[in-house]
């Protein structure tokens, strides 16, 4: 989440190596570094300028099976993980025509464990940096607007031969727009798409194909104590094109196809500082795990 004045949100970094194995063919494509799901909350804000802000964010993911690219579940396998990223941003003073210009950087650590039939796995590690180099936004009457760039670099190891893994093993790319609508002072809505491009895996050979996602939320105060922040949250991310190992199509393309809805809630604890709690649940998954994501955000101006 960003927060500037008012409020918003940003992105965690969302990977989890789960396995690449003959029980789940498409489970190394159905990965993403850029974080699906988690730009549900005033995402085109960024702290004022001459300011920065701290934002923390951790993630509980129970993928309680891996469906194959019909949507069927394949059997005996599961996993679960836990990450947390914490992320700053800094928008500086000038500004470009009008628009703001704000920078940053993450990174994060994961513990991911994996079950399939027989055996099973974990690993606790780094696993990316993120840069941010530039951000622009601008505000409109009631509509924010918000499009950068993001670099994904993988960290820790990796271990082509592992069930679990904490990191990716391979850089992306990622280029996203958002717009936050503020009819109200107590009304939100917004939108975040993004379009990322992934390397090849040094490891595996294998190179997925880039993924689109759309990101949504809205958020209302209903009480008195305007405090409290009520809304609905979901993402739907798809693949733009199929999957290849060794320079080759893997079988049935291997393209990612989610969709996710869930409640939210934000407890303001000043006009420029905010903590969210969100639930996910996977109505639809192809070619990758489904299951529940319990986010836990916060950001902090200093």
């Amino acid at each position: 989440m960003h927060f500037s004045g008012r409020s918003a949100r940003r992105g965690v970094l969302l990977g989890v190596a789960l396995l690449s194995t003959a029980a789940v063919h498409a489970a190394e494509g159905g990965l993403s570094n850029f974080p699906y799901g988690a730009l549900t909350t005033y995402p085109a804000f960024v702290p004022a300028p001459g300011t920065s802000a701290f934002y923390g964010y951790s993630l509980f993911i129970d993928a309680h099976s891996v469906r194959d690219a019909d949507g069927d579940k394949v059997p005996g396998v599961s996993a679960e993980v836990l990450a947390f990223a914490p992320r700053v941003l800094h928008t500086w003073e000038k500004s470009f025509l009008g628009w703001k210009m704000t920078s940053g950087a993450l990174t994060e650590v994961i513990y991911a464990k994996v079950k399939v039939p027989g055996a099973d796995d974990d690993d606790l590690g780094p696993t990316l940096l993120g840069l941010e180099p530039l951000y622009l936004s601008k505000t409109a009457g009631a509509w924010t607007f918000f499009h950068g760039p993001l670099v994904y670099l993988p960290l820790g190891n990796y271990r082509a031969d592992r069930l679990a893994n904490s990191n990716l093993n391979y850089r992306s790319y990622t280029y996203q727009g958002a717009v936050t609508w503020l009819p109200t002072a107590r009304f939100e809505a917004s939108l975040n798409a993004a379009v990322e491009f992934k390397a090849e895996n040094s490891e595996t050979q294998y190179e997925a194909g880039p993924q689109a996602s759309i990101t949504f939320g809205t958020g209302y105060k209903p009480f008195t104590d305007t405090r409290w922040d009520l809304g609905v949250s979901g993402y739907y991310t798809d693949g733009l094109a199929d999957d290849e190992q060794n320079g080759r199509t893997v079988a049935g393309g291997g393209r990612t196809r989610k969709f996710a809805l869930g409640p939210k809630l934000v407890y303001w604890l000043n006009p420029g500082a905010a903590i969210v709690a969100q639930w996910h649940h996977e109505l639809l998954s192809e070619n990758g795990a489904r299951g529940d994501l319990f986010w836990l955000e916060c950001a902090l101006p200093f």
